[in-house]
């Protein structure tokens, strides 16, 4: 036999006699116990540290799904969909003459009220830069020189308007359909007899005066943009309209002035009831002219800028609704319809008065926001300069909540 078989054999008689060892069974039996109290400890720390790892990534992999799921980024100026959203007391309001500004501006103006907060009351109105300088100290008393709200028809100055807003203070405008806008005017302010020549022979005209042109592209005056040139390019208007959009949060539309309602009571974080209305200012039949499509077309070349400022706010505002979501937009219209005759209800109000070209309502209801909607802006206005009166004479101690329209 030779030398490696004898040690074979003899390593493997030693081995046999380990298994046939009680001493070798139970040390086989605790290296099997021990073993497996350690994979059973590993599988343990393996569940920590992925537990550890879960709980330091978490931001990461929460944002990694959001970006991987469909886009709720907020429209500008509409806040974002987390709640509770902070309730917004400082507006400036871009009243353009026959965009339903007084009908936007009664819904301001109500709030304003409601709350006691300050306005900036221009002593003339008109397209005149809004500045501190137009300001009359005997009803502006604001220790800064700053206020909740200016509402007025005045033109837009952004440089002005810092000076004498809020800083907090959310930037609104609305604009309507530039032919139908003109044809309003027209007739409101009487435009036949202040010019002296009616509507039909103005509109086929093939030149007109100095004082003509200036009743035209007024959207474009009061966002404080209009160019005095006719063939203005239009890359020039948009590059305006694309600085406005900068700094106004919401331009509402007045063919669609309840859904610019409604995103305008998300911008402000107000209550539905906050921004219900009755329409002011409804024309009188008589006091209405149906236009042929050529002499729309005609006002709309007469009016281009503001054509062009109105499509472009037209495609923002249409893309606002899209974001906010069709059937959300629909049953928070309806919401707001049904405050609307609420308040009709609140208030007994009724259409059956009449004022120069429009109707006007009559009320039972006696209360502040009554009284309000059947006065005429201009009266709205006056009443709120002797409201400030009375503040300014307390040294700002009147109580501005407990005033009511009379």
């Amino acid at each position: 036999m030779s030398t490696r078989e004898k040690l074979y054999q003899s390593s493997s008689n030693m081995n046999s006699g380990r298994l046939r060892s009680p001493n070798f069974s139970r040390f086989l039996k605790l290296n099997i116990s021990t073993m497996r109290s350690k994979i059973y400890l590993m599988g343990i720390l393996a569940v920590v540290v992925c537990l550890i790892v879960i709980a330091v990534h978490t931001p990461k992999i929460q944002h990694f799904l959001t970006r991987m799921a469909p886009s709720t980024k907020p429209v500008r100026g509409l806040g974002g969909p987390a709640k509770p959203c902070v309730r917004q007391n400082s507006v400036y309001f871009l009243k353009v003459p026959k965009c339903a500004s007084t009908t936007s501006l009664q819904i301001f103006v109500a709030y304003g009220v409601k709350y006691g907060l300050t306005f900036a009351l221009p002593v003339h109105v008109g397209p005149t830069p809004i500045s501190p300088k137009i300001l009359a100290p005997e009803y502006h008393g604001s220790p800064d020189g700053r206020y909740n709200m200016v509402v007025s028809h005045i033109q837009f100055s952004k440089a002005g308007a810092k000076q004498v807003m809020k800083k907090s203070a959310k930037y609104v405008a609305i604009v309507r359909e530039p032919a139908a806008r003109f044809e309003s005017m027209w007739y409101f302010a009487q435009y036949e007899k202040k010019l002296g020549i009616n509507l039909t022979t103005f509109i086929n005209a093939s030149h007109r005066t100095y004082k003509q042109n200036g009743r035209l592209n007024i959207i474009a005056n009061y966002f404080g943009v209009k160019d005095p040139r006719d063939d203005v390019p239009e890359g020039e208007v948009l590059s305006k309209a694309r600085w406005l959009n900068e700094t106004f949060n919401l331009v509402m539309v007045a063919e669609r002035f309840d859904e610019s309602l409604v995103l305008l009571k998300h911008l402000m974080c107000w209550n539905t009831e906050d921004v219900a209305y009755v329409e002011a200012r409804v024309r009188r039949p008589t006091y209405r002219t149906e236009l042929s499509e050529a002499q729309k077309e005609r006002l709309r070349q007469l009016n281009r800028q503001d054509v062009i400022l109105y499509k472009f706010f037209r495609e923002i505002f249409e893309e606002k609704v899209k974001a906010f979501g069709e059937e959300r937009m629909q049953r928070e219209v309806e919401e707001l319809r049904q405050a609307n005759a609420r308040l009709i209800d609140d208030c007994g109000a009724k259409l059956t008065g009449s004022r120069g070209t429009v109707k006007t309502w009559e009320v039972i209801n006696n209360s502040s926001i009554c009284i309000m909607i059947t006065l005429d802006g201009a009266v709205i206005q006056e009443q709120l300069k002797k409201r400030q009166k009375m503040w300014v004479a307390s040294n700002l101690t009147f109580d501005l909540s407990t005033w009511t329209f009379t």
